[in-house]
């Protein structure tokens, strides 16, 4: 009896080293490949926002009641990302720049004094030139999409145009004054930016 279970222990052993060889003959002998994919490249966008003029958009030494200007101003995206943009105007005293009455309009056919009437669409005014806190007069430089914002597409522009006046009703007690504005046009991404 004993030579049986020594015989059947043999046997096993000889199974299972069979076994063994067999599973590593056929680890050795797999085929295999490998494919690569290179170049995944990420590059981020830019948000650049111009003006032109870069200066003195708006100005008349020697205003009287009743006298006013037009100029147009370019705004453009010179980034690779649509934006939205907002604009602020911050004076160097209220007094003037609360008598001063600012209109900015949009699709002005002819930006002149003559022209600036016959057609556009109002953004902002006729209101106050703007403030020493900073007025917004195109939007909401907060973030996020706030009404009135502008949106510019990647490599884009439009005009707006921009009229100051002196209401004729102007009194003595503006005479002699100077207010000068500062347009901060602020501009963020729109994309992922609800």
């Amino acid at each position: 009896m004993e030579k049986t279970l020594t015989g059947k222990l043999i046997a096993t052993v000889m199974v299972v080293a069979l076994l063994a060889a067999v599973l590593t003959l056929t680890a050795l002998t797999l085929f295999t490949d490998t494919q690569s994919v290179p170049g995944n490249t990420f590059t981020t966008g830019t948000v650049d926002i111009s003006t032109s003029p870069t200066s003195a958009l708006v100005t008349f030494s020697g205003m009287a009641p009743n006298d006013q200007v037009v100029n147009p101003i370019t705004v453009s995206n010179a980034g690779t990302l649509q934006l939205r943009y907002a604009v602020t105007s911050t004076t160097t005293e209220n007094t003037l720049a609360a008598q001063l009455d600012m209109t900015i309009k949009s699709g002005v056919t002819t930006c002149t004094t003559g022209g600036f009437d016959t057609d556009g669409t109002v953004l902002y005014g006729p209101a106050d030139l703007g403030s020493t806190a900073g007025t917004n007069v195109v939007g909401n430089p907060a973030q996020g999409s706030q009404a009135g914002d502008r949106t510019l597409n990647a490599a884009a522009g439009e005009v707006l145009c921009v009229k100051v006046s002196l209401p004729s009703s102007t009194g003595n007690t503006f005479q002699g004054l100077t207010s000068t504005a500062t347009f901060a046009f602020q501009a963020e991404q729109t994309s992922s930016n609800p």
